[in-house]
């Protein structure tokens, strides 16, 4: 069986888009009352995880975490341990809204109005879509149980919740008994990208790895939460020379039989 692969303490399973979906599959075949969170890790997450232990943890018990961001990518490389591929969390979401038979969704998050618009596109463009319920993300902690029973009673099998992480992957594994759904995903700004509020970097512009400037520039707001991208490239370059540090220590040992000491 292939190995997790440590990305600063938050461990990715090497996993294709076609194994991320063969895995949505099983978790929407499961009905035992339990709700399966699917996370779209990227770089930012990771660092945040650094500094949340909370959130930490509600990676480390995910039940499915796959890499969406080059960086990640980036870092596996750095690590000596490629991962296979990229998988988005519009890939994913475009997997479950495709699927036949189509599972019954609700649409959690953006600002009030968009989940509604959402569910308009879909009905108009993807008519099989089963949109079970749809509320905005701009909920507080007093409201929370409120919209847990609205999610429930409108009998889900996936919640996309777009509430920015790391805010939609605790609510989701907060309430993954209440929810009432078989899998919950965090898909940040997918539901903005369905709407037609925000657009999707072009194709070249994925390939090339520079979706993150392409969403500060049209987002310049975004400043702070880029700025550790350069923390994460910092701390994954850190670990790689520290790495191959220790690697040629090792090797000058081997070849003595002794620590090399002249340093």
């Amino acid at each position: 069986m292939a190995r997790v692969v440590d990305i600063l303490g938050v461990e990715f399973y090497p996993i294709t888009l076609s194994g991320a979906c063969r895995a949505v599959d099983w978790m929407l075949s499961r009905d035992d009352g339990r709700m399966r969170l699917a996370v779209t890790g990227n770089p930012i997450m990771v660092v945040t995880a650094r500094r949340d232990p909370e959130f930490a943890d509600v990676l480390k018990r995910a039940d499915l975490l796959v890499p969406d961001g080059v960086g990640i990518l980036w870092a596996a490389r750095k690590a000596g341990r490629p991962l296979p591929e990229r998988v988005t969390g519009v890939d994913l979401t475009r997997y479950v809204l495709t699927k036949t038979p189509a599972p019954r969704v609700f649409l959690l998050g953006g600002k009030p109005g968009v989940a509604g618009r959402v569910q308009d596109r879909l009905t108009r463009e993807m008519p099989w879509v089963r949109v079970c319920g749809t509320h905005h993300g701009y909920f507080g902690a007093a409201e929370e149980a409120a919209v847990v029973e609205r999610v429930k009673s409108s009998t889900p099998d996936v919640v996309l919740a777009a509430m920015g992480s790391p805010r939609q992957e605790r609510f989701l594994w907060r309430n993954r008994t209440s929810l009432g759904a078989k899998m919950g995903m965090g898909v940040g700004g997918v539901l903005d990208i369905l709407a037609g509020d925000r657009r999707q970097a072009p194709e070249g512009v994925r390939k090339a790895g520079l979706e993150w400037l392409y969403r500060l520039l049209e987002e310049p707001a975004r400043i702070g939460a880029d700025l550790r991208l350069l923390e994460f490239a910092a701390r994954v370059e850190a670990g790689a020379l520290f790495s191959k540090r220790k690697e040629q220590e090792g090797e000058q040992e081997d070849d003595t039989g002794f620590p090399d000491r002249r340093k």
